[in-house]
């Protein structure tokens, strides 16, 4: 027990009195000198508030949010692309009698991503060699009316006519094309070259092949298109 009272006397009490001593000297200069920590928080205070001022501060933080407005501006300025949400519109117009027919459709999965260049070039292969079913409705031109990410707008003309059941195929510029039944009137090309045919083939088609059917043209067409 006196070792204890000794340890007390002799270390503990002076640690709470050196404890004591230094709050005390804290409050003391918190109360005798104030003034101190109001001019170290001043500068900060008018730092802020100068940007509102002058201007000259103000100009970091809202040239910061101008720039990052304009870094997003930016990004949206790469063209539209045409997504799976897009809605696809398909209008028909027959020159014959001016009948109008208009359809939405999903939009074709090859279609998806390009932007406004690549779907206008897409759309001119496309009218170069339209599929068989806008040949016998008449086809032919086709128009981009609208190009957006939330829509695409096309117009097919056409002239209808006789719808023509009777082919033949033939060479042109050493690739297959189809000729209508009098062999003056081109129906379509085909994109076909004459040299991926067999021999056999080829030497019919050079001498003008005869085709008795729609769907004996269409089964061609699926077995030597790429």
């Amino acid at each position: 027990m006196r070792l204890w009272k000794k340890i007390s006397i002799f270390v503990i009490y002076p640690i709470l009195m050196l404890a004591v001593g230094f709050l005390a000297s804290v409050k003391l200069h918190d109360f005798f000198y104030p003034s101190q920590n109001s001019r170290q928080e001043q500068p900060i205070t008018q730092d802020v508030a100068s940007g509102d001022d002058d201007g000259s501060g103000g100009t970091s933080v809202s040239g910061a949010a101008t720039d990052i407005q304009e870094s997003m501006q930016a990004l949206g300025t790469g063209g539209a692309v045409i997504t799976c949400d897009t809605r696809f519109v398909i209008k028909s117009l027959d020159l014959t009698d001016s009948s109008r027919e208009e359809e939405e459709s999903p939009v074709p999965e090859q279609y998806i991503g390009m932007d406004r260049e690549e779907f206008l070039s897409a759309m001119t292969s496309y009218a170069s060699s339209p599929s068989l079913n806008d040949l016998n409705k008449g086809f032919l031109s086709l128009d981009v009316q609208k190009f957006s990410a939330q829509e695409v707008v096309i117009q097919k003309n056409y002239e209808s006519k006789k719808k023509c059941t009777e082919f033949y195929l033939a060479v042109e510029n050493n690739y297959v094309v189809v000729y209508e039944v009098d062999k003056r009137t081109k129906y379509m090309s085909t994109g076909i070259p004459i040299q991926s045919l067999s021999d056999k083939l080829a030497r019919e088609i050079l001498q003008f092949k005869y085709v008795g059917s729609e769907a004996e043209l269409y089964n061609f067409l699926e077995s030597y298109s790429s």
